[in-house]
């Protein structure tokens, strides 16, 4: 559980106090949700019985991007220091960020700051956007240890109006034209777990990226 970022009113305590006065104070109407549903044809092409996450590609800085966990578990949507620096991003773009997130490692992580990117996660006319191209996200930047590129957490989702099913891999996305289903990468999500549990031990970082096509690889 990875706690921190934009959600729950703002970065300081007096926000977040006066946000979580105004939920107990509310009594409004249920959120307008999607109607969706998983059916067995779904689930096609995945091995059974599995636990993996859910590990998509998105476009990010005109960037196809492996990697991209999403975690329901995250308050957060984060970038990984090696990932930006992969990316051709610039520190001079970053923003000051003054919290302090915990969850991902033993000790509290001071972020290096955030950085808004225009994300798409999908290709085409089913691309999902807040306007006719693109999201643009406030990605928390981080410099530890990691197998994934970044990681999208429930504050996005929830944006997005998202349904993330892990039986079939799916994250579907709802917008006026209809439902976007994203399909994770099941091999992908195996070895990136995999990895993860070797971090510690390897001391060693696997970060793979797609730059104009040409997939580029990284060995930290």
């Amino acid at each position: 559980m990875i706690s921190g970022g934009f959600r729950g009113g703002g970065l300081t305590k007096s926000s977040r106090k006066r946000h979580l006065k105004k939920v107990y104070q509310v009594r409004g109407e249920a959120p307008d949700l999607p109607t969706t549903s998983f059916t067995k044809e779904d689930g096609q092409g995945i091995i059974p019985g599995h636990d993996d996450p859910v590990v998509i590609t998105m476009i990010l800085a005109n960037t196809h991007l492996y990697r991209t966990l999403v975690d329901q578990g995250s308050s957060a949507d984060i970038l990984f220091k090696p990932t930006f620096d992969n990316l051709g991003l610039d520190k001079k773009e970053l923003r000051a960020y003054p919290d302090t997130l915990y969850g991902l490692g033993d000790t509290p992580i001071k972020p290096l700051g955030f950085i808004p990117l225009h994300t798409t996660f999908e290709k085409g006319a089913k691309s999902k956007t807040l306007s006719d191209d693109y999201v643009s996200i406030d990605f928390i930047v981080v410099d530890v240890g990691s197998a994934y590129n970044a990681l999208i957490g429930r504050t996005t989702l929830n944006r997005l109006r998202a349904v993330v099913s892990t039986p079939p891999l799916l994250h579907e996305i709802s917008n006026v034209r209809g439902i976007t289903t994203i399909r994770g990468d099941q091999k992908l999500a195996k070895k990136c777990y995999n990895e993860s549990l070797n971090l510690r031990e390897k001391g060693k970082e696997v970060h793979t990226i797609e730059l104009g096509g040409v997939r580029a690889r990284e060995d930290l």
